[in-house]
């Protein structure tokens, strides 16, 4: 039966994982990563046939109360492209500590955490670490499907991998698409043919012939750029285009920061906001998705067009860009 599981387990898409360990004063130690060549290929399968595997090689596991083996705190998560980190607390200073095991379900779960895991959980993988751990760990979960929703949920391990804690809160998380790199939109007063952004696709879309209603002849389009002056100087804006509206909600170092789109307070569609160097916009589509920009270059001189990069979450009505 291992046999004919693992060349079932060979064709089917990898999850891939990176974890890691941040310490008490913030430093990240890296377990294994991309770049280090030890990253591990974690197969997702069906729970059937993990069920097959798991009761013709192992043994029960037995469930260890709190006040002996402390589940997990605080499980989060930073959404990604086609990843989810997940990160959590140690709360464990026992010496028979020998780590988490991670598991994952497609679709979101209603339940709270307990004793048990839910039979559509699959185990993703385990990660050993040194007793006592008093620290937040992380683990990159690639390989995901965007627009796909999935539920996490951590566990303690001790004695040799055979008694587990209760499980951890349990958390919801929906991977989503981001540029590779920076995308360029010219004012509509420099060049109607590239003035216009597309999320669905991310690509630059023709607005010639825009009409009084901010609408394209095609019906393509999220977001334009507008050169035009206020009374204080000539100045690039973003306008919601095709039922498109924006928010700035301001400079952000870190764009992860802007973890959820807001679900009010935009600008109408044609209304302008000025763009602004580092700052981070909440856009919300004429199809009811959610993207956000973070503006990372402004022709300075001319005001003729600007620079940004993007993210898009291809699952209606869902605000999440990050962190949940």
């Amino acid at each position: 039966m291992l046999k004919e599981f693992k060349e079932f387990a060979t064709q089917l898409n990898p999850v891939d994982l990176a974890v890691g360990i941040i310490g008490e004063r913030g430093k990240n130690h890296r377990i294994s990563n991309k770049k280090g060549g030890n990253m591990r290929s974690i197969f997702a399968v069906s729970g059937m046939l993990l069920l097959l595997l798991i009761s013709g090689c192992t043994k029960k596991e037995e469930i260890v109360a709190p006040s002996k083996l402390p589940p997990p705190l605080g499980l989060s998560s930073i959404t990604g492209d086609e990843k989810v980190t997940l990160f959590w607390w140690c709360s464990n200073y026992e010496d028979e500590l020998n780590g988490y095991r991670i598991y994952y379900a497609e679709g979101e779960y209603e339940g709270d955490p307990g004793e048990t895991i839910p039979g559509q959980f699959v185990q993703v993988d385990s990660l050993g670490v040194d007793a006592p751990c008093a620290d937040q760990i992380w683990v990159d979960i690639e390989g995901l499907q965007n627009g796909v929703t999935y539920s996490f949920l951590v566990v303690a391990s001790m004695d040799d991998w055979s008694k587990t804690s209760y499980t951890s809160n349990i958390i919801e998380d929906t991977p989503r698409d981001e540029t590779t790199g920076e995308e360029t939109i010219y004012a509509y007063q420099s060049d109607q043919t590239k003035a216009g952004f597309e999320f669905s696709d991310f690509s630059v879309v023709d607005c010639t012939g825009l009409d009084a209603n901010y609408d394209t002849p095609s019906g393509d389009g999220d977001i334009m750029c507008e050169r035009f002056n206020p009374g204080a100087g000539v100045r690039a804006w973003i306008d919601g285009i095709n039922g498109g509206e924006v928010q700035d909600i301001g400079y952000m170092s870190d764009w992860d920061d802007a973890d959820e789109a807001p679900t009010n307070g935009y600008a109408e569609s044609g209304h302008s906001i000025e763009a602004l160097m580092g700052h981070v916009y909440a856009v919300r589509t004429g199809d009811n998705h959610y993207a956000k920009i973070q503006i990372t270059g402004i022709d300075d001189e001319s005001h003729n067009w600007i620079r940004f990069k993007a993210a898009y979450q291809p699952d209606p009505n869902n605000p999440q860009y990050k962190r949940r």
